[in-house]
């Protein structure tokens, strides 16, 4: 069976570019969290977990999956004292406790996949300062990967034997777990389908796998991502899987293959990979230049709390330095923003958190816009406040 595919995505990812700036985008919370299994609560023990718990916050900001491989990040995880904020004990859901227990995610060093401490039930939650770790991470020149993320809808084909179907929401298989697991460890927004009836109408296991565009565009439209990932996943011996993924965003488009292993492994791949993707188009790298007085302009801002959400919103995004404003008029706020990385950058976070959505570009300081458009001669970011 061949691994290869032939894509024709060009007016799917318009659609995409159009449908990220309308809803879904997503602000990830808990980037810089982490929980790891301890065996006890000694100083010793401690030590060694608030180091796997930095290690795993470093995959989830910089988008290197193996954080604690690279040099420059070792010598941060070394000490990881000086970015704590907080820490509790916490008792694993796996060890009896009630089904409210905080869900558990296991990380460990050597990034072998199994957890570097044997599991005894109980955790040590770790949260860390963000603005510490992040001014910290440039200062070794590595990226910084912002909490703003693509919300990344999953239509995924599976063939086992004779079995044929298209990975729900419903569905909670070895192959769910591994996806989901994946999108926490890196800090990434899922959306499964629904697979309901209408969904069925739209859509079906053999428009995967036959990559009908116009089928996998018209079942998209319903969940409004920023991101498509779409994969085959395939038997090739007993026991073994391969699969074929395809991965759009925007005008960014990827496609793979994850050679034969388990199950749970291929399936992760589909997700690891695509996080690799994004950490590339979306993080900033600590020596991007930046851009100063860049123009954004918002419109539908008609009550204090609205301009107050919007500036907090803004001043938030991982691109932006500062913010400045420089003129309220007729329910539109005008920006000056400092950026680190380029416009783009600026223009990509704001869409993708879900806050503001983007309005056709026009060019200010027109003739006759006095009253509607701020002092500037340069084209200014415009978006439309969503309450």
């Amino acid at each position: 069976m061949s691994t290869a595919r032939t894509w024709k995505w060009g007016w799917f990812a318009g659609f995409l570019l159009c449908a990220s700036g309308a809803t879904h985008g997503a602000v990830v919370t808990g980037l810089y969290e982490a929980s790891v299994p301890v065996p006890d609560q000694s100083v010793t023990a401690r030590h060694v977990a608030l180091q796997q718990a930095l290690a795993a916050v470093l995959v989830k900001i910089t988008g290197e999956r193996t954080a604690g491989g690279v040099p420059a990040l070792a010598s941060l995880i070394q000490d990881p004292s000086q970015f704590l904020q907080q820490y509790r004990y916490e008792q694993s859901p796996s060890n009896g406790t009630s089904a409210s227990a905080p869900t558990v995610t296991y990380y460990d060093l050597t990034r072998t996949g199994a957890p570097a401490i044997a599991p005894t039930g109980l955790v040590l939650w770790a949260k860390f300062d963000p603005e510490v770790v992040n001014h910290a991470v440039r200062a070794v020149h590595e990226p910084v990967w912002g909490q703003e993320r693509p919300a990344t809808l999953v239509w995924l084909a599976i063939q086992s034997g004779a079995n044929r179907s298209v990975l729900s929401s419903a569905d909670t298989s070895a192959i769910t777990q591994a996806m989901t697991g994946a999108a926490s460890q890196r800090g990434i927004p899922l959306i499964f389908p629904l697979m309901d009836l209408r969904d069925q109408q739209n859509i079906g296991f053999a428009d995967i796998w036959n990559d009908d565009m116009s089928r996998i565009q018209l079942a998209s439209q319903r969940y409004q991502p920023d991101a498509v990932l779409v994969g085959s996943l395939y038997s090739t011996t007993p026991g073994q899987y391969a699969a074929r993924w395809q991965l759009v965003v925007g005008s960014n488009e990827r496609s793979w293959a994850t050679s034969p292993g388990d199950l749970a492994g291929v399936a992760a791949d589909g997700i690891q990979t695509a996080a690799d993707h994004y950490a590339r188009w979306f993080a900033i790298p600590a020596d991007a230049s930046g851009a100063n007085g860049v123009p954004v302009t918002v419109e539908g801002i008609t009550s204090v709390g609205a301009y107050a959400k919007v500036l907090a919103y803004l001043r938030e995004l991982t691109p932006v330095k500062t913010v400045q404003v420089t003129q309220v008029a007729n329910g539109t706020v005008y920006f000056s923003v400092d950026t680190r990385g380029d416009p783009g950058n600026l223009q990509q976070a704001i869409v993708l958190g879900d806050v503001l959505k983007p309005v056709v570009p026009v060019a200010t300081g027109a003739p006759g816009s006095a009253t509607s458009a701020p002092p500037a001669t340069t084209a200014a970011l415009r978006f439309q406040y969503v309450p």
